[in-house]
């Protein structure tokens, strides 16, 4: 599995951004909600009985018969404002839905990153077992002859098994890995994955991802690197977030304003005469109450969602600093590992099997020789871990 069939199955697959995406359709619903208009509403009244002729719902000439009609319209924003706020919560959804997908994705990718080099020692482990056991078996016939000491042999086996703990350990740490991934692609836990990944591929990638983000993170360009980030979902979120309080603030005004509503009568046999028709309004006056208060809560709440905005661009700006400074460093240290490990290391681990066979090095020159070997390996699997994992976090903030 490559890292692009993780990206497809984490997209298709994910519970927690399918429950994440459930959030844009509630806020799609209020959108909709807040585009209607108030119901009308009628109100309708008939006589029990007829004080005249001592009818019981009487429906005829003299019967008493009243229908109301009343209409709440909107004046001054009152609903277009609503739907403005309505609006910019949906877009809000849809950014932290991108920016939670991003997490998700970086996530996953560091899991995979792990489980890959976890793979990649547990194969370091299996050559030098493997090497090791042949070296028992032709030490233990030559034991039999008397040609070998049972102490080299016992150091020998003790080395086997001390390798082979190891490697159970880290067989449980790639079971963690494979659990945790199963969860974020919602695969079965039976499933075993093998990771697939070209380091060099790999390698390329986060040279081109550092020279993308140089021209934007340069002293001169701050304000390029300012642009950048306003694409990025999380600021997106944080703007949209903006234009919600900036809404709310425009609605409690416009709840200020007076609420009209428009009246419809018929009366049939009212005071006045025979078939009586009125139409009117109804105006509150805005006299004891303007809202003021929550009009100044709107305000305070608009004001903290700017300042928060400001705090979330400066924070990313040093986030992404931090993570190509971080980044750089690392690959530079991977290309120096790598220059200094030119010679292939699988035929120094012949060449030390080959020599200690001919009792060319001492038991004791060996181990060392197979723990180096072991723990350079390991180094450079985890620099290269660590550099791909920093780009990850770095990769996050190009958009576009």
């Amino acid at each position: 599995m490559t890292m692009a069939d993780v990206d497809s199955a984490v997209v298709r697959h994910n519970l927690q951004l399918r429950t994440s995406h459930l959030n844009i359709d509630a806020a799609e619903g209020q959108l909709a909600q807040a585009r209607k208009y108030e119901n009308p509403e009628v109100q309708l009244m008939h006589n029990i009985q007829n004080p005249v002729n001592k009818r019981w719902f009487d429906t005829g000439y003299e019967g008493q018969t009243d229908i109301q009609v009343s209409q709440p319209i909107a004046i001054g924003g009152q609903h277009r404002s609503r739907v403005k706020q309505a609006k910019a919560a949906l877009d809000a959804c849809m950014a932290e839905y991108e920016s939670e997908k991003l997490d998700v994705k970086s996530n996953v990718h560091n899991i995979f990153i792990d489980l890959y080099y976890t793979q990649q020692k547990l194969k370091v482990y299996d050559k030098e077992i493997a090497s090791l056991e042949k070296i028992y078996h032709a030490y233990e016939q030559q034991s039999e002859k008397g040609n070998v000491s049972k102490m080299q042999l016992f150091r020998i086996s003790a080395m086997i098994s001390e390798l082979c703990a190891e490697q159970a350990s880290l067989m449980m740490t790639r079971a963690d890995l494979q659990k945790e991934l199963n969860l974020h692609i919602n695969m079965s836990e039976d499933s075993q994955i093998v990771v697939e990944m070209d380091e060099e591929d790999m390698l390329r990638y986060v040279t081109n991802t550092l020279a993308k983000l140089t021209p934007f993170v340069t002293h001169q360009d701050k304000n390029s690197l300012s642009a950048l980030l306003k694409q990025h979902p999380v600021m997106a979120q944080m703007a949209y977030q903006q234009k919600k309080s900036h809404e709310a603030v425009k609605i409690e005004k416009a709840e200020a304003l007076p609420h009209i509503t428009l009246n419809g009568e018929w009366d049939k046999n009212g005071s006045i005469g025979h078939n009586f028709f009125a139409v009117g309004a109804t105006v509150s006056i805005p006299l004891w109450n303007r809202n003021r208060g929550n009009i100044r809560t709107a305000k305070a709440q608009y004001a903290q969602s700017v300042l928060e905005r400001e705090a979330k661009e400066k924070e990313l700006m040093e986030t992404v600093m931090m993570h190509y400074n971080t980044t750089k460093v690392m690959l530079k240290l991977v290309e120096d590992l790598q220059d200094k490990l030119s010679t292939d290391l699988d035929q120094l681990l012949t060449a030390a099997e080959d020599q200690f066979m001919k009792q060319h090095i001492s038991v004791i020159e060996f181990v060392d020789l197979y723990g180096s070997f072991r723990e350079t390996l390991f180094q450079l699997a985890d620099s290269k871990a660590q550099l791909m994992k920093s780009n990850e976090e770095l990769n996050k903030y190009i958009i576009g």
